[in-house]
């Protein structure tokens, strides 16, 4: 599948270079997805079944706390969607919603863990993802009020 204008999944960042014959049970178990403006892709609570590469288009990530509707994210076109629950199992963490035409390639997870498996380059890719977002986050909670000193004890 090539996206109109977009990507094809083997042209994504995570995936390029990768042998083929390592992808390719991954692939086959996958499919190609689109969304129109406005269409939810998944809500914060549902089971974490994959993960989307994205291919052309964007969406946006919010979470439901105590304070309300908190946005987290806004990913693009040669992205990854969905990776969380994936990677720890647990139910996804955030509601992802198309905000312009969003063209993706749906990855279900124990095809995608597989691969992770037996490809080096792909974990390292998804690592740099994941410490990408972390120091993002790190950021947006630097800029935060203070909220009191830390024990000593909780150091420790």
């Amino acid at each position: 599948m090539t996206a109109e204008g977009g990507l094809s999944p083997l042209e994504h960042w995570l995936l390029t270079g990768v042998p083929a014959e390592q992808l390719q049970a991954m692939l086959d178990a996958g499919h190609p997805v689109r969304y129109l403006a406005g269409d939810v892709i998944f809500r914060e609570g549902d089971p974490a079944d994959g993960l989307y590469l994205i291919l052309a288009g964007s969406a946006r990530v919010t979470a439901v706390g105590e304070g309300g509707e908190t946005f987290l994210a806004i990913v693009r076109a040669n992205e990854v969607l969905g990776e969380l629950g994936v990677l720890d199992g647990q139910p996804r963490s955030g509601t992802a919603g198309a905000i312009t035409g969003f063209a993706g390639y749906f990855l279900p997870a124990e095809p995608f863990l597989d691969l992770l498996e037996t490809s080096t380059v792909v974990c390292i890719r998804l690592l740099a993802i994941l410490t990408s977002r972390l120091r993002t986050a790190n950021g947006r909670l630097g800029e935060l009020p203070p909220t009191g000193s830390v024990a000593a004890e909780e150091v420790i």
